[in-house]
């Protein structure tokens, strides 16, 4: 038997609460499906790290959130385009400077030896670059922390990489 309210002398069935409370949940849930699309499409990309060129910072399989940004400096991991792949490296120099590696691994950029916790072992790699190196303006000289392992700038294939093929900077590894 349904309830009737009246209202002015008229009678009117009264909607159950349930109903009112579901599409309200509904719209609530559709807002923040949006938003997450919209963050996920335009901010943030979320991918899964291959390959070992980042031990011990990044192991096969990581998943990775990335920030789309193009503020990235210095020490920053960032993902980056080559030959269809993606690849992930830490940033060791901007553009409009000189790179260094010597035959020990040491880095230096502009002349300063670069302070690198990260690396365990510094090595010289795999390189087909000649040292010192100048980075183009736009520019990036990457580097992976597995140094002795790890493809990056110091392959004339990679080179220093372009700041239109960073997807961006990573912000969380898990």
């Amino acid at each position: 038997m349904k309830k009737l309210i009246s209202y002015g002398g008229k009678r009117q069935p009264v909607k159950p609460p349930y109903l009112k409370i579901a599409l309200q949940i509904t719209a609530v849930l559709l807002a923040i499906l949006v938003v997450l699309v919209n963050l996920l499409t335009h901010v943030f990309v979320v991918m899964r790290y291959h390959g070992d060129g980042m031990e011990p910072t990044l192991q096969d399989g990581q998943l990775l959130v990335l920030q789309k940004t193009d503020k990235v400096r210095q020490g920053d991991m960032v993902a980056f385009y080559f030959n269809n792949k993606v690849l992930v490296r830490r940033i060791i120099s901007d553009g409009s400077r000189i790179v260094s590696v010597d035959s020990t691994g040491l880095v230096t950029v502009d002349g300063q030896i670069l302070d690198e916790p990260y690396v365990l072992e510094p090595s010289i790699g795999m390189h087909t670059v000649e040292f010192p190196t100048s980075v183009p303006y736009g520019h990036y000289f990457v580097m992976g922390d597995n140094r002795a392992v790890t493809m990056d700038s110091r392959l004339h294939e990679i080179g220093c990489v372009p700041q239109e093929r960073v997807i961006g900077k990573v912000i969380l590894a898990f």
